[in-house]
C-alpha cells in the first residue's frame, strides 16, 4: 500500500471505527496497512497511557497534536505490535503492555513539548515512552527532549545573530554621523 495522505489515513479510520468492535480479518488488515503507510514518513513515535481521561481533555490533547502527528489514535496494542513489524519503530512495541494511545509523530520535538505539557496538567495521562531516530526513549529522555528548543526558535536564534552585527554596524554609524554634523 503506497504512503496515504493525512485526509486518506484519517478516512480509513474513521471507517474502521464506525464499525466497533466487531472488526473483521480485512478491516484488521487495512488498519494495519494504514498504520504502516503512517509509520513510513514518521520521525517518532510516542506511547502514553490515557487511563482516566476524559472524552474531553482527549479530545483536547488530540486537537493539541493534530498538526504535529499523522496518527494520535487509541489502537489495539496487538495490532499496533503487527503495524510496527519491519519498521525502524519496532522496538516501541516493548513499551506496550497496557491500553495506550500512540502518536506517530511529523515533528517529534514538538510532540514531546506537548506531551510533557499536557501530562504536568493532566496526571492521568502517563507517558511511557517512545522512539525518535536511533534511540528508544524514557519517560525521563521525553522530558528532556521537551526543554529543547523547538527548530523554529533555532532558526530565530541564528537570524538574530547573523543580522545583529550588521544592525550594530548601522547603528554606530548612524550615531557617527550625527556627531560630524
Amino acid at each position: 500500500m503506497e504512503s496515504l495522505t493525512r485526509k486518506g489515513l484519517y478516512d480509513t479510520f474513521i471507517q474502521i471505527r464506525s464499525k466497533g468492535k466487531d472488526m473483521k480479518r480485512e478491516e484488521k488488515s487495512s488498519l494495519i496497512s494504514a498504520l504502516q503507510s503512517s509509520l513510513k514518513d514518521a520521525n517518532g513515535v510516542f506511547v502514553v497511557e490515557n487511563h482516566g481521561l476524559t472524552v474531553k481533555e482527549m479530545e483536547g490533547l488530540r486537537n493539541e497534536l493534530r498538526p504535529l502527528v499523522s496518527v494520535f489514535k487509541v489502537v489495539k496494542n496487538r495490532l499496533m505490535k503487527l503495524a510496527l513489524q519491519d519498521t525502524d519503530f519496532a522496538p516501541v512495541s516493548d513499551l506496550m503492555k497496557r491500553p495506550t494511545a500512540v502518536a506517530v509523530a511529523t515533528d517529534g520535538l514538538a510532540v514531546t513539548k506537548v506531551l510533557v505539557k499536557f501530562a504536568e496538567e493532566h496526571p492521568n495521562l502517563t507517558i511511557v515512552g517512545g522512539k525518535m531516530d536511533a534511540d528508544v526513549l524514557g519517560v525521563d529522555d521525553i522530558v528532556q527532549l521537551s526543554k529543547l528548543p523547538s527548530l523554529l526558535e533555532i532558526r530565530g536564534t541564528i537570524a538574530r545573530i547573523l543580522v545583529e552585527p550588521g544592525s550594530r554596524l548601522a547603528r554606530v554609524s548612524a550615531e557617527y554621523g550625527k556627531k560630524n554634523q
